[in-house]
């Protein structure tokens, strides 16, 4: 028995040699990420999440060791972050961590390869291994958002989304470059704590340069990059030309909102808000995602009315039927025309949430996994909505659809002029309160940046409120307790400015097309350099 009892500990304690570095190292970078994700308060995290798996790379681990960690320890930290979606869809909510889990696997892999090989070489082979390891994040970032299933909820960037003044690149390259430099200050930070503890030991000292790291101090020259937009002067003429609009916005909380017995109960909560808005003489009033319980166009009588009895534009998110089609929009009833005739389409659709993608649509019972109002119809353009404001001004707001504003190369193709607002709705109350609706809200403030444009936000059931070009949340609707999640309504005076074109809604993705020359670039070095390690 004795001796059962000493071969069992013996085992346990190779086990733990073996697999807890990889255990540790994987759980405590994905735990760190998650903190600074939102709703976290602790951004800061970013800045240092990779360190714990680096040092572990930097350590030569089995290249045998390293999947099993790193994939269970990403599996758990996308449930933790998405696990909202289990209310909806518990099976599609661990079918997409899966999907998003592997997606980032390539880099890990390759960082566990290459670290260790420029960890004691020259400063030109750590700096093509920062340079390519940073990239390569990029570009599964960029993989993700390329199509439905990849899902690109929340990037690395977004973590950065409460702290505007490191995203002041973003209208220059897109919020790839925060996440670009968030990496790119993580690994020069794992290289320079390797460097005080291991590379300046080893390496004899024949020059000055000999006992510093370099790419510390690029690292720090980034940092003063990213913050630089900040160090330029203000026009004195900034705010000349800014037109304010008072906008009117419904959080109306409602659920269940196709079930029969809701219905009146619903529609009186939207005439009770509006025309509580109403009285405080707003510029227009917008409903969140599919606020109406029929479609709009077979059921506009009492919009109508209450359009016109209130006497302000409603701007609405509803669903419009036309024969065996159906649509998720954006439509706007005024008082005197009422329904408008032309309304925004929703261009991309939630997967077996709003419609069955190809291939899967052929696969027989699987249209029972969409809504209640069944399959939806892709949109094909923006539209744009034209209103009064001020000084008998006009915005021009262009609507996107719940989770559409994810996407960034859809929303840099928004049609932008003169005063122009983009207003983002949205029903994230289907996910409850745990985080869904903060998470979704931070990639607004990219898009904002990214398009120039200020972003006005409504949700059903929360965040709500307006984000200015500049990336800063002016307002956002809260109850007593502080909390964003509750019934209410406000009224919200955005400040447009008069529409600047942005480097990136003109250039479009080429620092991606930049990261993906530094990936090549690497892999060719590493490449070669295994060439020539390689005897004759």
């Amino acid at each position: 028995m004795r001796s059962v009892y000493h071969s069992f500990r013996l085992d346990l304690i190779l086990l733990l040699k073996t697999w807890a570095p990889g255990i540790l190292a994987s759980s405590s970078t994905f735990f760190f990420l998650y903190l600074s994700q939102p709703p976290g308060e602790f951004p800061e995290a970013a800045y240092f999440f990779l360190t714990p798996v680096l040092i572990w790379f930097y350590l030569k681990p089995d290249p045998n060791k390293l999947l099993l960690p790193v994939i269970t320890a990403g599996f758990i930290y996308h449930i933790a972050l998405v696990g909202w979606m289990r209310h909806v869809s518990p099976v599609g909510m661990v079918l997409a961590c899966v999907i998003i889990t592997f997606y980032q696997l390539p880099w890990f892999i390759l960082a566990n390869r290459w670290i260790p090989k420029c960890a004691d070489g020259s400063f030109a082979g750590r700096f093509i291994c920062i340079l390519g390891l940073s990239s390569l994040w990029v570009l599964i970032e960029w993989a993700r958002s390329l199509f439905p299933l990849g899902f690109p909820w929340c990037p690395l960037s977004v973590t950065q989304w409460e702290r505007p003044a490191i995203l002041q690149l973003v209208p220059f390259a897109g919020g790839w470059i925060v996440s670009f430099f968030l990496v790119f200050f993580n690994l020069c930070l794992a290289s320079y704590l390797h460097h005080l503890l291991v590379r300046r030991k080893n390496n004899p000292k024949n020059s000055y340069f000999s006992s510093i790291c370099p790419e510390f101090y690029i690292c720090m020259a980034f940092f003063l990059i990213m913050l630089s937009p900040l160090l330029l002067k203000k026009s004195q003429n900034e705010k000349l030309g800014t037109v304010t609009i008072k906008v009117g916005v419904c959080q109306p909380y409602l659920l269940n909102k196709w079930k029969p017995e809701n219905i009146a109960h619903n529609k009186r909560i939207l005439i009770e808000q509006t025309k509580i808005l109403s009285s405080l003489d707003p510029d227009l009033i917008v409903w969140p995602e599919a606020s109406t319980p029929y479609a709009v166009n077979l059921d506009r009588a009492w919009v109508e009315k209450l359009s016109k009895d209130a006497g302000v534009p409603i701007l609405a998110g509803a669903i419009i039927k036309e024969g065996d089609l159906s649509y998720n929009s954006v439509v706007k009833i005024s008082p005197e025309a009422g329904l408008q005739k032309e309304w925004y389409a929703k261009q991309v659709l939630v997967p077996f949430g709003e419609h069955v993608p190809f291939p899967f649509r052929m696969i027989p019972g699987l249209s029972h996994l969409v809504g209640p109002t069944g399959n939806f119809t892709v949109g094909r353009n923006f539209h744009t909505f034209n209103f009064d404001a001020e000084h008998n001004q006009s915005v021009s707001v262009v609507p996107v659809i719940c989770y559409e504003d994810i996407f960034p190369n859809l929303v840099r193709k928004a049609p932008v002029s003169k005063n122009t607002l983009l207003f983002v709705t949205t029903n994230d109350a289907w996910f409850g309160e745990e985080g869904c609706a903060e998470q979704h809200a931070s990639h607004s403030v990219l898009r904002a940046l990214e398009l120039g444009v200020p972003v006005l936000r409504c949700g059903n059931a929360g965040w709500s409120g307006w984000i200015s070009p500049r990336g800063v949340i002016r307002k956002v609707l809260k109850d007593k307790n502080q909390r964003v999640y509750f019934q209410g309504a406000s009224i919200l005076e955005v400040t447009v400015d008069p529409t600047r074109h942005t480097f990136y809604s003109d250039k479009g993705d080429y620092f991606v097309a930049l990261c993906l020359v530094f990936v090549i670039l690497s892999v060719s070095f590493f490449l070669n350099q295994r060439r020539l390690s390689v005897p004759n």
